[in-house]
């Protein structure tokens, strides 16, 4: 009686033993098919999008074209990049071209009527990075920083384009549908430098004639 009592509890034993090693490999099983069902960090993105972009001046101090401060007009912008991964950590290096179709105006008061002047476009080609600071299966929020050079393009009769130095910072967050496909939602800020003509340098100091833009883009990103 003794020995089968004893048999029964390291029966007991052993089967508690499987069931426990088999309820972790439930568990590990669910949390890689949970991330078995999103882009892996060390995928490379190729993203499109769209947005709305405002802001941007042009001086008449950088200019011996305008004898008077010209705005950008608020307009949708287009774009695409490629982010290729660094490593396994989901740092990604990455490059984009973004283009808006916008128009020069003098308008500047609350109920002011705008004057249009010229169509302007302004083009961003960047290289830079994207940070990742978290990472779930609904969401991959990240900062970004890039720079490159901005082409401002009026287009008025015997006016050439130019291209000048930029950067750019911002936050962003992927929702993942799939292992393939993501949403993308995205904010950033972009400067490009602008040179003064006038002869002023210490002006400088008190009045900054660069040139500054701010969008927001929602887009598709595809990883392979």
């Amino acid at each position: 009686m003794r020995k089968l009592a004893v048999l029964v509890l390291l029966l007991l034993s052993i089967s508690t033993t499987v069931m426990a090693q088999d309820r972790g490999r439930d568990e590990d099983w669910r949390r890689r098919r949970a991330y078995d069902d999103t882009p892996r960090p060390d995928a490379v993105e190729l993203s499109v999008f769209a947005g709305y972009r405002w802001g941007g001046t042009v001086f008449a101090d950088n200019s011996f074209v305008f004898n008077e401060d010209l705005q950008v007009e608020a307009s949708p912008s287009f774009g695409a990049d490629i982010a290729i991964p660094i490593g396994r950590s989901g740092l990604k290096l990455t490059l984009m071209a973004s283009h808006q179709a916008s128009e020069l105006g003098t308008g500047r008061g609350l109920f002011e009527p705008d004057d249009d002047v010229a169509d302007f476009d302004v083009t961003y080609f960047h290289g830079g990075v994207q940070i990742p600071f978290g990472r779930s299966r609904n969401a991959v929020p990240y900062a970004l920083v890039s720079a490159g050079v901005a082409n401002l393009d009026p287009q008025i009769p015997g006016l050439s384009d130019e291209t000048r130095f930029s950067a750019s910072a911002g936050i962003g967050v992927k929702v993942p549908l799939n292992r393939v496909l993501s949403l993308r939602f995205e904010g950033r800020g972009l400067y490009t430098a602008l040179e003064d003509n006038t002869d002023c340098s210490f002006c400088d100091y008190f009045i900054d004639t660069n040139f500054y833009q701010g969008e927001v883009n929602a887009g598709l990103s595809i990883s392979f």
